[in-house]
């Protein structure tokens, strides 16, 4: 009983000292500008699902969503990069415990640079504490990314969709 009560008393300190980018309602209309990364860990499929997502290509179904902008801030007076946010998830897929990291990636350090005020996006999955995908999903301005990436229950690696 106390090693149970340990254990969420813990999680609730990990929860509140971790950064907390906000969410993204799937069903809310997706502007121009705004890009989207986010997750579905569907139980009944046995699938955990990670993308990315452009106005053009909206998500079709409920997953939990973050949008680009929230995961790096820049100053808007002095156009320098302030902060890189990251966001973890963890889920139960049959035996397998998944955990998903996705962190920002800034386009420069200052906004008037290069790439500007775009922004990327780094995604990190382990299964079992092993890690089976660590890639940069998108990156400043780059013409192909990773689209989808889908973990299927007894499969040893992911079927990653890249647009090319």
């Amino acid at each position: 009983m106390m090693r149970v009560f340990l254990s969420i008393l813990l999680f609730l300190i990990s929860s509140f000292c971790e950064a907390q980018v906000p969410g993204y309602d799937f069903r809310q209309p997706q502007r121009d500008g705004v890009t989207l990364v986010g997750m579905e860990c569907h139980h009944r499929n046995m699938t955990l699902e990670i993308g990315l997502f452009f106005p053009a290509n909206p998500p079709t179904k409920r997953m939990d969503l973050w949008r680009l902008d929230d995961l790096v801030k820049f100053n808007h007076s002095t156009y320098f990069l302030e902060k890189v946010e990251a966001v973890e998830r963890k889920c139960n897929i049959g035996d397998d415990r998944y955990r998903v990291r996705f962190e920002g990636i800034p386009g420069a350090s200052n906004a008037m640079w290069m790439c500007g005020a775009s922004t990327g996006v780094h995604a990190t999955v382990w299964r079992n504490e092993k890690i089976v995908f660590d890639e940069d999903l998108y990156k400043c301005n780059r013409e192909d990314y990773v689209s989808l990436v889908r973990l299927k229950n007894g499969m040893t690696s992911p079927e990653v969709e890249r647009h090319r």
